[in-house]
């Protein structure tokens, strides 16, 4: 597991610094504290709102800083959140998408 964060921590470190930013421009844009924007860089933990909020402050997404590599499919995407959710978060999509399905004659 470390050996992964350390993975993801250097692959957004990277694409911080192709964008120019320093720890402390970005921590401003994404509203997250420049020690813990080096504590996700270094192969720390953090949680999944700050991932996110990290990949679309990099206009990034999730399955490169993840895997390393862009997937096009929005299925591949999914799975790629549900594999980084706790329990609890994946009861709260799980019933999001079964209200959804449940409606979906409202909205298409």
């Amino acid at each position: 597991m470390a050996s992964t964060l350390k993975k993801i921590g250097s692959r957004i470190a990277q694409l911080r610094k192709e964008q120019n930013y320093t720890q402390v421009q970005f921590g401003e844009k994404v509203n997250i504290s420049p020690t813990h924007i080096s504590t996700v860089e270094n192969g720390g933990s953090y949680s999944l709102n700050t991932l996110l909020a990290i990949c679309d402050g990099l206009d990034t997404t999730l399955d490169y800083v993840l895997y390393g590599n862009l997937r096009t499919s929005d299925k591949d995407n999914l799975k790629d959140i549900i594999n980084i959710c706790n329990d609890y978060e994946i009861a709260v999509l799980l019933s999001l998408a079964k209200s959804m399905i449940d409606n979906r004659k409202n909205y298409l």
